[in-house]
């Protein structure tokens, strides 16, 4: 991977995909020992046998299991990044992106069926900027009640002891 580009790589890689450390052997993804909650990253490895791919940085991450749900596998992720927080944090904002996209061209907004002018494709995107915005101040505020709800039960049990 090309780090003088001034780019942020973070590219999935199947579990099938074979990698190797400094004079080892090739093994597949898969092989890495990893369960729900542990993060691995790997540094200057070999991601494939094929010929001309340089070395990467690989990240290795299995959510832990939340609200009952468990992801079925871990991701492997090709990067240029320096820590496996940075990548995975990285590599989540993809998620949101997609799903503004998905809603863009064929969820509630339609624009792919509705072909608009400019002046009314423009009116759109202003709407769901404002109503992507709009969750995400809804998201920080109830963040921070449950924050203020938390300080204050801890400061009730300090006041009692």
């Amino acid at each position: 991977m090309v780090t003088s580009s001034g780019f942020e790589v973070c590219v999935p890689a199947k579990k099938s995909t074979t990698f190797r450390e400094k004079r080892q052997k090739f093994q597949p993804l898969h092989t890495i020992p990893i369960y729900p909650g542990v993060r691995k990253f790997y540094y200057q490895v070999n991601l494939t046998q094929n010929q001309g791919f340089g070395r990467c940085n690989l990240a290795v991450y299995w959510k832990r299991k939340y609200r009952g749900k468990q992801e079925p596998s871990p991701w492997y992720l090709a990067t240029n990044l320096s820590d496996v927080s940075t990548t995975v944090k990285i590599y989540k904002q993809r998620f949101g992106i997609e799903a503004m996209f998905r809603d863009c061209k064929t969820g509630d907004y339609n624009l792919e069926g509705s072909q608009p002018s400019l002046d009314r494709l423009v009116r759109i995107i202003l709407l769901i900027a404002l109503s992507w915005l709009n969750r995400q101040i809804k998201q920080c505020f109830a963040s921070s009640i449950i924050l203020v709800n938390c300080v204050q039960q801890y400061s009730a049990t300090l006041v009692i002891s």
